[in-house]
């Protein structure tokens, strides 16, 4: 027997840090949104008594690192099931270090997967619990669409979708890790920003696309202040993009147009310079069960 699941990546509509927790945890305000890029996991028992991984691009950690091995071996120990022998096949579409959720996306997908192969019927919610202790981005990746995160972003409420748009994402020949972003936060000076979360949420609840593309904002740009996000954001603007913004820590920049004829235009010109360009939509759900 064998599960497929589809683990879509998200972008961050907003994001700002707050401040930094006594448990070393940040305080985030969040929006969240899962966009039409897809890995995949495929998860089949064996007679090896044993978790194993196969990935189509290298892991960059070690295996016992990775998302999807850690998020099976919390499966286990809440089910307590002993010596399950399963292979996890991830293919990867999403970019690794880019700020697209990927790793967070495939390990909520390793828990639907193993929920549904062993016949646990482990509510979602409770789903999300087990992921929260993989990592703080993995809740939201079972639910998906448009959410506000808050506290270290596992506090999850549900707000109005965006409107219909089209997305270009674009993944530069680098990645920033996100230990040393957040550790460059603990120290940035704050300037004052004028764009509130509220801001966002009133635009998106006014089905308004170009306000609410104006006001997406993500803190670790000034941060981390790479030109290279600069100027990506710039020609994002340059060709037809309502607005642009870095997503996560980086180092995924994506644009926000309301046709699809400017968005493969600006897509087209993009895959000239860069591998990794994506032209996506937004999505109403998170991971999800393929039919056998």
């Amino acid at each position: 027997m064998k599960v497929v699941i589809n683990a879509p990546a998200k972008i961050n509509l907003y994001l700002d840090v707050i401040k930094k927790r006594k448990d070393g945890y940040h305080e985030v305000n969040m929006i969240m949104q899962s966009v039409s890029l897809f890995d995949q996991i495929i998860i089949t028992k064996t007679d090896k008594k044993d978790v194993q991984i196969i990935s189509s691009k290298k892991i960059p950690v070690s295996i016992r690192k990775n998302t999807v091995y850690i998020a099976a071996q919390k499966f286990f120990e809440y089910t307590k099931i002993l010596n399950p022998g399963i292979n996890i096949n991830i293919k990867k579409c999403i970019p690794i270090g880019s700020g697209l959720a990927g790793g967070s996306s495939d390990a909520a997908a390793t828990l639907i997967g193993l929920n549904e192969l062993f016949n646990c019927k482990i509510s979602k919610n409770d789903l999300a619990a087990i992921g929260e202790k993989v990592g703080a981005d993995v809740p939201f990746n079972f639910f998906g669409g448009t959410m506000l995160a808050s506290g270290i972003g596992t506090k999850l409420s549900l707000i109005t979708q965006i409107t219909k748009c089209y997305i270009v994402i674009v993944k530069p020949n680098f990645s920033i890790s996100t230990k040393t972003a957040y550790q460059a936060c603990d120290t940035f000076l704050n300037r004052k920003k004028n764009k509130t979360v509220g801001g966002l949420i009133s635009a998106l609840k006014a089905k308004d696309l170009l306000a609410t593309a104006k006001n997406i904002y993500n803190k670790f740009e000034n941060v981390v202040d790479i030109k290279e996000i600069k100027s990506l954001k710039n020609f994002f603007v340059k060709n037809s993009a309502l607005n642009a913004c870095m997503t996560g820590t980086g180092s995924a920049v994506y644009g926000i147009f309301d046709t699809i004829q400017k968005a493969k235009l600006c897509a087209n010109k993009l895959r000239t310079i860069y591998d990794e360009v994506f032209l996506v939509m937004p999505l109403s759900y998170g991971c999800y069960l393929l039919q056998n």
